[in-house]
């Protein structure tokens, strides 16, 4: 089959009025070309998210489909979490790991974008669903290209100007974790600032780029930075700029995190399995190191 053919035959079904699209007429367990990659990827930054259904694909699968789309994050900073085998791969589970709680079972309790506290925040993420409780696991994501967009002229003007300090000990849940497995994340990723506001390399869209895992504006006090944080947040993450993912099992779900943040919801029975992989592709250097 010609390309032209094949890449006629992609589809995109909006699933929510901010962002997502379910993308049809592609087997993520084959390799996309060149000319399918340019398609996905045209969908991928008209939707901000986009959601291939019911595909079981085994985890070197998943890495030969994400990798077609540019590098892979070996995710360094985060080495406790990585799957044994491919450190391309996050493993995002609840299953005991060498008989203990898993270190990711309650990950992304609160809004932000994947990597935002290292120098090289991530591009897209791309998160495969091997098995999900019977109910719930729900994740919701925020259009932050539509959040900036609908600020005030004045407040963008500010926002414009601010850099966000992420702290990777804002993380929800980091307390609950192994302490010298966190103690090394921490080590690894110190306090970094980021513009608080991104034009995405691709798109040309500028987006915000502030979640609740910012601690500070840089140049302002804790004090004076934590209503503008709050308002921003808020003003982010209203219903009719979110979409709510219901996974299901066989789901590869990729957003972009220059013009998203998401927020992982514990709606569901603990004792259920929720085991995910995530394939990270690797962003643009951003910010400097806070010493």
């Amino acid at each position: 089959m010609s390309d032209d053919r094949r890449n006629s035959q992609i589809a995109a079904t909006p699933l929510g009025y901010a962002l997502g699209a379910r993308i049809d007429g592609v087997d993520i367990r084959t390799r996309p070309d060149a000319a399918t990659v340019a398609a996905i990827e045209a969908l991928w930054h008209e939707h901000h998210l986009i959601v291939f259904r019911g595909q079981r694909v085994e985890p070197n699968g998943i890495l030969n489909f994400a990798s077609a789309f540019g590098p892979l994050d070996d995710h360094a900073s985060t080495p406790a979490y990585r799957h044994p085998e491919i450190p391309e791969l996050l493993q995002v589970t609840n299953r005991e790991q060498n008989g203990k709680p898993s270190e990711t079972r309650n990950t992304g309790r609160n809004w932000h974008s994947d990597y935002s506290y290292t120098s090289r925040p991530a591009g897209g993420s791309m998160l495969y669903c091997d098995t999900r409780p019977p109910v719930g696991g729900d994740t919701m994501f925020a259009n932050m290209a539509r959040a900036y967009e609908t600020l005030s002229p004045k407040l963008r003007s500010i926002v414009d100007d601010l850099e966000a300090v992420y702290d990777i000990s804002l993380t929800a849940g980091i307390g609950d974790r192994d302490p010298a497995k966190t103690a090394e994340v921490k080590r690894l990723n110190p306090p970094i600032a980021h513009p608080a506001v991104r034009t995405h390399a691709k798109s040309g869209r500028r987006a915000l780029y502030v979640s609740e895992r910012v601690s500070y504006f840089a140049g302002m006090t804790v004090r004076e930075s934590r209503p503008l944080i709050d308002f921003l947040c808020q003003h982010a993450t209203q219903p009719e700029n979110v979409y709510r993912h219901q996974w299901q099992e066989g789901d590869l779900v990729c957003w972009d995190n220059r013009t998203t943040m998401h927020m992982a919801l514990a709606d569901f029975d603990q004792s259920e399995p929720r085991h995910m992989l995530r394939a990270t592709l690797i962003g643009e250097p951003s910010g400097y190191v806070i010493s």
